[in-house]
Formats: C-alpha cells, structure tokens, sequence
C-alpha cells in the first residue's frame, strides 16, 4: 500500500514537472507579436507586453466568463472589464484624455464557425476579425494568426504562438480591439 502511493506521488510529480504536462493545457509561455507595434508575453490565459506606445495587460477569468484590460496610457491605468451582461458579452474603456472623456465600447456579435470569423459592434459599428492557425486540434487553434479589419477597411494582424479555443479566442480578441481602437 505504501509503495503504491510512493510510485503514484512520484509519477504525479514527475508529470507536473514536466513541460508536457502543461503543454497540453496551451499554458506554456508564448509570445504575441503583430502590427501597431504589438509585442506581448502571454501565459495561463494573461497577456502583457506594449501595442502602439503604451503597455497592457489582459487576463481571462474562465470561471467568471470575463477578461480584464489594463492600459498605462495618457498618464492613468486605463481599465476595463469584458463580461456577459443581458445576453450579451463586452465592456467599454473610457478615461480622460487632454481633449476630453474618451470612451470605446466593445460587443461580440458574433461567430461563423465555417469561416473562422468573428464579429463585433465597436461604438455601434460592425467589425470582423479573422482567425487562421497552423492547425486545429482538440478544438484549439495552434499558432493563430488573428486579422482584426477595421472600420475603415485597414487590417491589424496579429500571430498567437500558443493555442486558443474558440472562446479563449474570442477574448484575446475582445481585449485587442479595446487595446489598438480606443
């Protein structure tokens, strides 16, 4: 009996301490890297790193269902939290600026799961944003490539070199819409 448990919290040891371990759980430290000048660290479902000339930091809350944005922008944290609320999933950023309050607001409204696309309501207008990975395994992207298409018609990309599911994805994509819009 006490061998048994001797192996067992051996092998649960070796298994937690391996990088295999957390590799299955898309947990490794990775980086996000794309246009505007983005250049982020993500691990466990957070990011930080800088977009444009300000830094952020992003985390989900899984078990909440919401993520929190933090920008460092105008001299002031700029906070936001993204959640469900009436059916609906988003937050608005809003802060002062030298010109006045500035404020952004972020709605999901959508996914076509057949095209990898994504849609949102930004201050009332439709954005899209698509997904495209390396692959597409337990139903998580591998290394994917985010293309978020502005109202304007310009695109800002982005390429994630972990893994996210369709949800996860859908808030990375929350919160770097309210990074590079607002």
């Amino acid at each position: 009996m006490m061998t048994r448990f001797i192996v067992s919290s051996l092998f649960c040891a070796a298994a937690l301490s391996s990088p295999v371990a957390f590799a299955e759980d898309g947990h490794n430290l990775s980086t996000i890297k794309g246009d505007l000048n983005i250049n982020l660290m993500a691990y466990d479902h957070a990011m930080a790193g800088s977009i444009k000339d300000f830094v952020i930091w992003g985390s989900v809350n899984e078990s909440e269902g919401k993520s929190e944005l933090i920008m460092r922008r105008d001299g002031q944290d700029v906070k936001a939290i993204f959640k469900q609320v009436d059916k609906t999933f988003g937050g608005t950023v809003e802060h002062r600026t030298d010109y006045g309050p500035r404020s952004t607001s972020v709605q999901f409204a959508g996914l076509d799961r057949q095209k990898n696309e994504y849609s949102f309501q930004v201050n009332g207008e439709v954005i899209k944003a698509r997904v495209v990975s390396e692959d597409f395994q337990n139903n998580h992207f591998i290394k994917p490539t985010y293309t978020i298409v502005n109202k304007d018609g310009s695109q800002t990309s982005f390429k994630f070199e972990g893994q996210a599911c369709y949800k996860y994805s859908m808030h990375i994509l929350t919160m770097m819409i309210a990074a590079t819009t607002h």
